[in-house]
Order: C-alpha cells, then sequence, then structure tokens
C-alpha cells in the first residue's frame, strides 16, 4: 500500500444544531487516506459515515479538528479552494445518482469540465471514451429516465471520472441496486483501483466493505475500527487515459457555458420559462411601441408645420403675449413695412388687420374672420389659391371692395356649387367683389373660423377705420438663417423706434414648442410603459427565486462536481438575462407586428420605429435581468452543498 496519505483527519468532530440543543453526530476522528488504497467506512444508518464521506469530499467543513487534501488544510481553505480540490482531485459516486433530468447522459457527464479549461473537443471525446468504456456509448444521448438504475449509475461514474479526479468518493454506491446490477458496479470500481485511483466507499453493507483493501468501522460518530482487509490483494495497475493538469474555466468561456446551460435550461422547463418572460415581453413591447407611435406622431404634427413655412416671422405690437402694452398698441406703422420689405433677407411681407364681420350673401349668413392684407401675405403664408387670383397693386392703392374667401365661407354663402367668382357678398353692409378662393396648407382645426381676405387699405378705408396694425407677417428668403434674421429685424425695428416695442413669433419657435412637448408627452408614455417593464422584472426576480428553490438539488451537483459560489451565481445571472434578454427580442417583435396593424388600422399617421429605443429596449431587457437576477443567484450561491444535495 502507498504510504503518502492524500487525506489526512486529524480529531475531527462535526455538531449539528437541534432547536436549542446540539447534536454531535462525529466525534474524534482521526484517519489517513492513502494514494492508491481502496477503503470502505462501515457504519449502521445515523452512524455518521455520511456526515464523514461530506467532509472528506470538501462538501462539509468539521466543527473541530484539522482535515487536509493534497497537503491543503481545508479549515482554512476558501471557498475558491475547495471548489478546485472537488474539481480536479475528488470525485463523486452518489447513491442517488443525482443527474439532472434534463440534459443527456454525456451532458451530464461533461458538467465537472465545464468549470475547467478543458477545451470543449477534448470534453466530448474524454466523455464519449469514458461512456464507452462503462457500455453506454449507444445510449450516451439518452436523458436519465430513459435510463435503467445501474445504467445512471454508471453515468454518475463516468460523471467522477470526467476531470480525471485521483480520489473517488462512493456512498452507498449499491444501495439502490439490484444484487446483479450491484456488482456489476463493484466491478467497476475494482478496475478504478487497479488503474490507480484511491477509493473511499461508504456502505452499510458489509459484503461490500468485504471487497475493499481497508476497513474502517464507524458506530454512533465514532471510529471504533481500522483494519486491512487480507483477502484482498493490490492488483496490477492500469492507467486511464492521460489527462493534463486542468485550471479554472477563463471568464469569456464560461460566460458562453453559462448562456448555452442557460439556454438548456430553458428548454427543459418551458412554461415556467415563457411565465418569465411574459413580464418582459409585454414591457418591452409597450415601451417599443409607445415610443414609436410617439414619433410617428412627432413626424406628422412636424410634417404639418413645416407647410405652414419654418421661415416666416410675424412682428405683434407689445412686449409679448402677456404683456400686450395698450400704449404700444400702435408701435408698428407702414414705415415698418416699407422698411423691411428692403431688406435682403425679405422674401414677401405683409400689413396684417383683422376684424370679425358677419358676411351676408342673400338669405344665408356668416360670421367672418376678415384680414386686411397685402398680395405678398399669401406667399409669406403659403395660402394656395383654388381659383381666382391674388389683389393687384391697383386693388391696394385703390381700395377696391374685392375679397378673396376660404372653402368654409364658400361652402356657406355659395353652397349650391356655384362658382363664386365675381360674385357679390356683403360685410357689414359693404360690397365686396369675390376675386379669388384660397386654402392654408398644414392641419385644420375643428370649428376653426370662416375666413376671408380683403386688401388691408379697403379694411381700413371702407369698414375700421384708423386702426393699427395687428401685425407684419414676413417671410425669410430661402438659405438665409432665421435666426439671424430675427436678429436683424428686432435691431433695425428698435433702432427705427428708438425703443424696444414690439416682439417677434417664428413657426421654428412653434415647432420647437410642440417637438418639446411631443417629447414630453412621448417620455411620460414611456414612463407608464416603463412600470409594466418593472412588474416584469419583478416578475422574473419571483419566477427566479422559485426556481432557485426547484433546482436547489441542481445546484448541490453542481457544487459537489467543483462549482464555486461565483460560478453558481453567474449561471442562474445569466439566466435571467437570457431570459429577459429572449422576452425583450419578443417584445420588440411583437411591437413590430403591432405597427404593421396600426397601419391598416389608420393612415392618419404611422408608427415610426428607430433604432436608439429598440436598442435602449433590448439593453434595458437584459438590465432587468441582471437587476431582478442578482437576488436569486445570491441565494443560489449561498445553498451550501450537503444541504443543497437532501433536497431531491
Amino acid at each position: 500500500m502507498a504510504s503518502s496519505p492524500v487525506i489526512e483527519l486529524s480529531h475531527i468532530s462535526r455538531r449539528f444544531g437541534s432547536g436549542n440543543a446540539e447534536v454531535t453526530v462525529l466525534k474524534d476522528i482521526s484517519l489517513r487516506v492513502h494514494a492508491g488504497e481502496m477503503l470502505a467506512i462501515v457504519g449502521a444508518s445515523g452512524s455518521g459515515k455520511s456526515t464523514l464521506m461530506n467532509i472528506l469530499g470538501c462538501l462539509d467543513k468539521p466543527s473541530e479538528g484539522e482535515m487536509s487534501i493534497m497537503s491543503l488544510s481545508t479549515q482554512a481553505a476558501t471557498s475558491e479552494e475547495l471548489a478546485q480540490l472537488r474539481s480536479q482531485y475528488l470525485g463523486f459516486i452518489f447513491q442517488r445518482y443525482h443527474l439532472m433530468p434534463y440534459l443527456t447522459a454525456i451532458e451530464n457527464v461533461t458538467i465537472p469540465a465545464l468549470y475547467t479549461d478543458m477545451p470543449a473537443s477534448t470534453r466530448q471525446s474524454r466523455a464519449e471514451h469514458l461512456l464507452g468504456r462503462l457500455g453506454l456509448g449507444p445510449r450516451m444521448h439518452y436523458l436519465p429516465a430513459q435510463l435503467s438504475g445501474g445504467q445512471q449509475q454508471r453515468v454518475s461514474i463516468a460523471r467522477a471520472l470526467m476531470n480525471g479526479a485521483p480520489v473517488i468518493l462512493a456512498d452507498e454506491p449499491t444501495g439502490a441496486l439490484d444484487s446483479t446490477s450491484g456488482q456489476a458496479l463493484m466491478d467497476i470500481l475494482h478496475g478504478l483501483h487497479q488503474a490507480g485511483h484511491t477509493l473511499v466507499i461508504v456502505t452499510h453493507d458489509r459484503s461490500i466493505a468485504a471487497q475493499c483493501q481497508r476497513i474502517v468501522e464507524i458506530h454512533d460518530g465514532q471510529m471504533v475500527a481500522d483494519y486491512a482487509n487480507p483477502a484482498m490483494q493490490q492488483g496490477e495497475s492500469q492507467s486511464l487515459p492521460a489527462i493534463a493538469s486542468i485550471g479554472r474555466t477563463p471568464v469569456w468561456q464560461s460566460i458562453k457555458e453559462a448562456v448555452r446551460m442557460a439556454w438548456r435550461s430553458l428548454l427543459g422547463h418551458r412554461v415556467r420559462a415563457f411565465l418569465s418572460m411574459l413580464g418582459i415581453i409585454i414591457g418591452i413591447a409597450s415601451v417599443v411601441s409607445s415610443m414609436a407611435v410617439g414619433e410617428g406622431a412627432r413626424q406628422s404634427i412636424l410634417n404639418q408645420i413645416s407647410q405652414l413655412g419654418t421661415s416666416t416671422i410675424q412682428i405683434r405690437p407689445g412686449l409679448s403675449w402677456d404683456q400686450p402694452r395698450p400704449d404700444f398698441e400702435r408701435s408698428l406703422t407702414l414705415e415698418d413695412v416699407a422698411l423691411l420689405g428692403k431688406q435682403p433677407f425679405t422674401d414677401s411681407l405683409s400689413p396684417v388687420v383683422s376684424d370679425t364681420v358677419r358676411a351676408i350673401r342673400g338669405g344665408t349668413q356668416v360670421l367672418v374672420s376678415l384680414l386686411g392684407v397685402s398680395n405678398g401675405f399669401f406667399r409669406a403664408q403659403g395660402l394656395q389659391f383654388i381659383a381666382g387670383n391674388t389683389f393687384t397693386p391697383r386693388d391696394l392703392t385703390d381700395r377696391e371692395p374685392v375679397i378673396i374667401i376660404d372653402p368654409n365661407v364658400r361652402a356657406t354663402l355659395f353652397a349650391n356649387g356655384q362658382d363664386p367668382l365675381g360674385e357679390i357678398i356683403q360685410l357689414a353692409g359693404v360690397p365686396f367683389r369675390v376675386i379669388g378662393v384660397a386654402d392654408k396648407k398644414g392641419p385644420k382645426s375643428i370649428g376653426e373660423q370662416p375666413g376671408a381676405w380683403v386688401p388691408y387699405t379697403s379694411l381700413l378705408e371702407r369698414m375700421s377705420g384708423d386702426t393699427p396694425l395687428q401685425s407684419i407677417i414676413l417671410r425669410i428668403a430661402d438659405g438665409y438663417p432665421i435666426e439671424v434674421a430675427q436678429h436683424q429685424i428686432e435691431q433695425l425695428l428698435i433702432s427705427a423706434h428708438g425703443k424696444r416695442d414690439f416682439f417677434t413669433l417664428t413657426n421654428d419657435q412653434l415647432t420647437k414648442t410642440i417637438r418639446k412637448t411631443s417629447e414630453s408627452m412621448t417620455l411620460l408614455i414611456t414612463a407608464i410603459a416603463g412600470i409594466s417593464l418593472l412588474v416584469g422584472g419583478v416578475g422574473v426576480m419571483n419566477i427566479m427565486l422559485v426556481s432557485v428553490t426547484e433546482r436547489t438539488h441542481e445546484i448541490g451537483i453542481r457544487l459537489s462536481v467543483g462549482a464555486r459560489p461565483v460560478d453558481i451565481m453567474r449561471q442562474f445571472l445569466i439566466e435571467a438575462m437570457v431570459i429577459c434578454t429572449l422576452g425583450g427580442l419578443i417584445g420588440i417583435i411583437g411591437s413590430g407586428l403591432a405597427g404593421l396593424i396600426f397601419s391598416q388600422v389608420t393612415q392618419e399617421f404611422t408608427m415610426i420605429f428607430t433604432w436608439p429605443p429598440i436598442l435602449l429596449a433590448g439593453g434595458f431587457s437584459a438590465l432587468i435581468g441582471l437587476g431582478f437576477g442578482f437576488f436569486p443567484a445570491r441565494n443560489a450561491a449561498c445553498l451550501h452543498p450537503t444541504e443543497a444535495l437532501a433536497r431531491e
């Protein structure tokens, strides 16, 4: 027997709390396990042998005493170092097999290698070799439920050998097998021993113990015997396929494997995965759709405003809308119109005076918003002539009683489709001849008052008398910056008036105001939709917490084969992120389908999808998974291996 100890226990005791009392399960155990031996730990149920096995396998720590494996003290070892021992030096064969039900036999075997830097090709070929050697080559792609008990135990053995562990710990390996399968399993274990492995077998069956070189007996937590079995002799050693020293998986490879395992987990629990994603799907679809609706509405409004001409400036008396200043009501004059008409930035302009009058034709009448303007007004405001023409210079000079009406007035006073051109309309008792019909571009207001235009000279002379100019409308020449023109207009009028007694308005300001209002509304709608996304995140957290509870046994398996707490935490975090990211993608696709349906329902405006909201929503869904998956992942990482394995 080799003399070098691979495992050494010195005065080990283990106590557990039970209510207000403590129960001592192991008492003052001292034991050495030497390299290359086949050792049996025998005892009745409840004698403490399984607890001793957990301590030997670094799944548990003693309450007192010292233990070392490969000269490393486990009492002072970190969880990282203990996981490294389980990964590289220890292999477990469990009584209940502890296989993951949604993974195939070969996938179960490769689990220990997922937490090492073993290349994927080597991992696959080694798993195939081990399963083939154990007679499971034709069944390596079967799920555990499709295998017999003996076959599942052989999968467990292959998993224990995956990382080339020199020490194999078998806990009641034949306890769940019939006698024939049990003896077949012992033959395999003898083969492993002859191949150079150190075997520690925990059993209550003395016939199994009798097949080992050394027997240790446990009774009521105390070691009562430790003797060699002369009936068993050391056989000739064989060799396993060589395996290089393995290290820990690089982070990028670990993440890649975690994503793959997360996908397998989702496929293995489809209903739970769908319920996890449902809240995220609804939330992301709501956010993307609301932003697309907001963008579509904003573009529609801005497009309609652009038809009014964004290069138009309106000059009004006073200091602002909320400071009308009656003493400034005559601050604008026809001299100002003449001055501005000479400037290089002026494309067209018009003074504006207004009145509200009743228009009568025959027995029909309508209240009309009447504007007195020059013929530059129609170009400045982007009005289109449906019929007739604008004013001539003579109309303005001679104060001719001519009028241009809008479609509302025509529809009211000429209801029978009669041509209005040349017809007479009475305005406050004054006859005016219709010379044109004009309509403005852009949006129409509901209940908009009918309008008409006459020469401003005619309005002042024939109707309103000496009325101050209400405003001056000026269109900026193409290519001239509206901000520069606005500044020059203000400087010219301040210089001419000697003070500031007017204020200016631009459609550009209106556009900015509407854009800001639209963005605020979109933000509000998005915030409301975001609430559903947060609710979805809470749902993911709840489902993941349930998932941790349901998969506690799986977590115990992963820890027993070498996973570190950080690996478990990464696994569950990535699962949460995969769930949320996948839900986000489905939500984005769903919002796209909603856009197609929306375009069929209304033609007023369409949902406009842009990349920033889509990318933001996709990224935010992953962050939801990261944020709301952290607490369940931390809970999973904090589970004790022995407690986790006990919850099957």
